[in-house]
Formats: structure tokens, sequence, C-alpha cells
């Protein structure tokens, strides 16, 4: 066994659930409608960072689960979040080793880009489900997300090397 399978193995899967838990309990929180548009969707932000960095683990029928769980606690239309988020992971797998090779910029535009995907995807599904027309600010949330995502991934990786010390 190498560094690499071992680094692997290191990550247990309940810590992969809980930073699930937490990211779903912070989209859940009411927050007044003028601060509401600009927040990006940390259960998509964290997703996206275990379907880059475990994606043996987490993959489409994860992404699936979760958006069913994100519709039910944001009572969205049963499915909606869930065809979002398989989408994004889709996208995701398509070129996971391309977007492991980038530099944090590059990486930055890929999930902005990811983000814009997931928003387009409940923008048309919104407007054809509910006929609701959305305004050009809900497309706020995927640039801040996009400029949080350096942030995210280096508290991700703190988080495993606490999991690691523990060992």
């Amino acid at each position: 066994m190498n560094e690499f399978d071992d680094s692997f193995h290191a990550v247990p899967l309940g810590m992969v659930v809980a930073t699930f838990i937490v990211a779903m309990l912070l989209d859940f929180m009411p927050f007044p409608f003028d601060m509401f548009f600009w927040l990006p969707e940390l259960t998509a932000l964290t997703l996206l960072y275990w379907t880059m960095q475990r994606p043996q683990v987490v993959g489409m029928g994860v992404a699936f689960v979760v958006g069913l769980l994100v519709d039910i606690g944001t009572a969205a239309s049963l499915g909606l979040h869930a065809l979002s988020y398989t989408v994004v992971v889709f996208f995701v797998f398509s070129y996971h080793r391309q977007i492991m090779l980038y530099g944090h910029v590059m990486q930055i535009l890929v999930v902005l880009a990811a983000l814009l995907c997931n928003q387009a995807v409940l923008v048309v599904a919104r407007l054809f489900l509910n006929y609701q027309i959305i305004t050009w600010q809900s497309f706020i949330a995927p640039f801040i997300g996009a400029l949080l995502w350096p942030l995210l991934s280096q508290l991700m990786l703190i988080l495993i090397n606490i999991s690691r010390a523990r060992r």
C-alpha cells in the first residue's frame, strides 16, 4: 500500500456525511429575502468538493439523494435539486481527471461553470414547472460560491488532516 492508497482510506464515510449535514443545515436556515439571493448553495459546493476529491464515494446516486433531501428541506418541487445536482456531478465526472490537474484559478472557473450550470437547470425547471421567471439576481450566488471555493477547499483539507491526526 502506498501513500496515495493510505490517503484515500483516511477519510471516513462519517466525515463525508457530516459535511453534507452541516451544509444542508446552513442552506435550510431562514434568511431575509434581501440577503437570500446572493447566498451560494453550500450543499452544491460540498457535493462538488467530494465529487472532485473522492469520486469513488460520492457519485451521481449520492447527488440524487442529496438533491431530494434539499428539495424536502427547502419545500421545492420534488426532484428539482436532484436533477440539477445530478447534471452537475455528471459534468464534473466527465472532466474529473483534467479538473484535478488544474491550478486554483482554473478550478475556481470550473466550479463557477458547474454552479452556473446548476443554477441554469434550476431556472429552466422552475420556468416549466411553476412558470416562475427568475431575475438576474439569482445568478449572483454562483459567482460568490466560486469565490468561496478556495476557502472551502482549505477548510475541508484541515478537517481531513484533523481526522488523520486522531488515528
